[in-house]
């Protein structure tokens, strides 16, 4: 309640702002705004959209050879996006304890980097993927006529004297924390002939208990000086890459193992972050916390002879006693550390594992 003084001025509480004196003058502020507590549902929400950001910063570190940088201005979130919705339609596990492992990875299937030069409409022929019974990833592709299979942009034909097809399959394992490239495989593409029909097995052997993911982009590739090949003149505004085919091979350790024991397992080496699977061990920490709580709110009985519920609230009330929540903020500073030979060289180190 404000309070009005002889000499007109005001002080105290009215509604949603208070008065005071400062320095001779009456001042006016809004009253703080009191925390809402999480509920465990928003706690299980909040941690599951952290560990699907933080997987999805991760992917795009792996792959950024893949496109480059050269990407529309929303790819970022249109990708975490689809990570999130990858993980919300698990059918294997519960919110709170699964992973992008869990995942139902279709989401990832025919996603663009570049929406303002997507890969299916500059290339016409749509590749096919497939995992063959030996383990092998399989890519066939119709072939073509000259000029028919690709639909590039008047400005680019000019600047470009040839094209590449590069695809490109890589295995990550969040859990134990490691990625690996598998296996790349250039196909030359050129606009004054006919293009064969493809069909090919990609080398490499995929370590145990990844997701795979396979990509294709399409690079333009200039004339140099000298009549020799030159470099990429993809643009912001034309650089055609995307995600064919994400699979499992064989399931991964279990999130109950031991993060010490799945690490050992992965046997990596210095590479980017990931924060998913400490965001977890906290969920699972929360939910353990408030599971004993109610426990022992079954068993309380208040001074008036009334019991408790075993849900945390203590009779008619209904008071709840909520856990501090598990915030999504901040779950990933991982800094750019993959190393590259230049736009136009081999960014891939096949074979070899590096940390998430």
């Amino acid at each position: 309640m404000a309070i009005l003084e002889r000499n007109g001025a005001l002080h105290g509480t009215a509604g949603t702002v208070v008065f005071r004196r400062f320095r001779n003058s009456t001042v006016v502020q809004g009253l703080p705004k009191k925390k809402k507590k999480q509920t465990p549902a928003s706690q299980a929400s909040a941690g599951e959209f952290g560990v699907a950001s933080t997987a999805a910063a991760a992917i795009r570190l792996v792959l950024r050879s893949v496109f480059r940088n050269r990407h529309d201005g929303a790819m970022v979130n249109r990708f975490n996006s689809a990570v999130y919705q990858s993980i919300l339609r698990s059918k294997t596990a519960l919110r709170g304890t699964r992973d992008l492992h869990d995942g139902d990875l279709s989401c990832l299937e025919g996603f663009e980097f570049n929406a303002n030069s997507p890969l299916r409409e500059a290339l016409r022929v749509r590749p096919s993927v497939s995992l063959t019974s030996g383990g092998k990833v399989r890519v066939q592709m119709d072939g073509w006529g000259k000029l028919s299979g690709l639909k590039i942009p008047s400005a680019v034909i000019e600047a470009a004297d040839s094209y590449r097809l590069r695809f490109l399959v890589t295995a990550l394992n969040f859990r134990s924390e490691f990625y690996e490239y598998v296996a790349v495989k250039d196909v030359a593409v050129t606009d004054w002939k006919d293009m064969e029909a493809l069909d090919f097995e990609m080398e490499g052997t995929i370590p145990e208990g990844c997701m795979v993911l396979v990509t294709a982009s399409l690079d333009c590739l200039g004339v140099s000086d000298t009549g020799a090949g030159g470099g990429l003149v993809n643009t912001p505004s034309f650089s055609p890459a995307a995600i064919l085919a994400a699979f499992r091979t064989t399931e991964p350790l279990s999130l109950e193992e031991p993060l010490k024991v799945r690490k050992e397992a992965g046997g990596r080496h210095p590479g980017l972050c990931y924060a998913g699977n400490e965001l977890l061990e906290k969920m699972a920490e929360v939910a353990q916390k408030r599971k004993a709580r109610e426990q022992r709110g079954g068993r309380r009985v208040r001074a008036d002879g009334i019991a408790g519920d075993g849900t945390g609230r203590n009779g008619p009330e209904g008071v709840v006693e909520n856990e501090r929540g598990v915030s999504s903020e901040g779950v990933l500073s991982a800094k750019e550390r993959l190393s590259t030979d230049g736009d136009e060289g081999m960014p891939f180190v096949l074979g070899k594992r590096f940390s998430l």
